[in-house]
């Protein structure tokens, strides 16, 4: 009888994980076919920016302007389902270079930066000129930036604010496995609606979104900490956040340096 049992049991197991490995070919099939077309897209509308289509007035680049801010989010959100197809599938790979931690949190702070502005949501930088290049797969650590500060400005009311700030330190005893003797932390702070300690563990969950959320800018995917999480565990490095409903949200992640 357990014989029987363990048979169906793996039988089960083994349609399961092919289930699972058609989805995550299906996904990355079609995101691969969805970034083809955004990039024309965000190629012309930039020529467009750019002039080479004519000069454009005041209102009919604003106009361009909030297209390409929309462009761009959709193909995050493709991006974000790529990488989980990647991930399930054991494809993903990180591309080391040395970076400035100011240049990516610039880079996803002008792809956002209409958001803020329409809701008048100030983001500042906290960071020091002396802080130093960190080794990492630039475009991964992008991705992290534009997912936290997008968040962030989804549950921040209009009027709010976020600050972004980083520090360098020792590394904890508790995070001393590898020869790194240095950390940097990163926080992502805002003053949004703040998060009940019971959906805290379960905002990095794929597909979750938290309840009873009083937004506009509200729902999505439920896959972007999701991403977050794992792109910076591949990293080496830990995610966590401390929250209370009402008093606004602080992201934090470590990284060895």
């Amino acid at each position: 009888m357990l014989l029987c049992c363990d048979i169906v049991e793996g039988m089960f197991m083994t349609e399961k994980q092919e289930l699972e490995r058609l989805q995550s070919r299906f996904i990355s099939m079609i995101t691969h076919e969805l970034r083809s077309p955004m990039n024309t897209i965000n190629g012309y509308l930039d020529l467009a920016l750019e002039g080479l289509a004519g000069e454009l007035n005041q209102q009919q680049r604003e106009f361009i302007q909030r297209a390409r801010a929309s462009s761009e989010h959709l193909y995050a959100l493709i991006e974000d389902l790529l990488f989980i197809a990647r991930a399930d599938a054991g494809q993903l790979r990180l591309n080391h270079e040395f970076v400035r931690l100011t240049e990516i949190i610039d880079h996803a702070i002008e792809e956002l930066e209409l958001i803020a502005l329409d809701n008048e949501i100030s983001i500042d930088v906290e960071i020091p000129n002396d802080f130093p290049a960190i080794d990492v797969d630039a475009e991964r650590m992008k991705h992290v930036m534009r997912n936290l500060i997008h968040n962030a400005l989804r549950f921040t009311q209009p009027g709010g604010s976020i600050v972004i700030a980083a520090c360098v330190s020792a590394t904890p005893i508790e995070l001393a496995t590898t020869n790194h003797t240095q950390h940097m932390k990163v926080q992502i702070r805002d003053t949004g609606h703040g998060i009940a300690p019971e959906y805290q563990n379960q905002i990095f969950e794929r597909f979750y979104q938290i309840p009873l959320v009083h937004s506009e800018r509200a729902g999505g995917q439920g896959l972007g900490l999701t991403v977050v999480k794992m792109i910076i565990e591949l990293h080496g490095g830990q995610i966590f956040v401390e929250s209370m409903p009402g008093a606004g949200s602080t992201f934090t992640f470590t990284l060895p340096i």
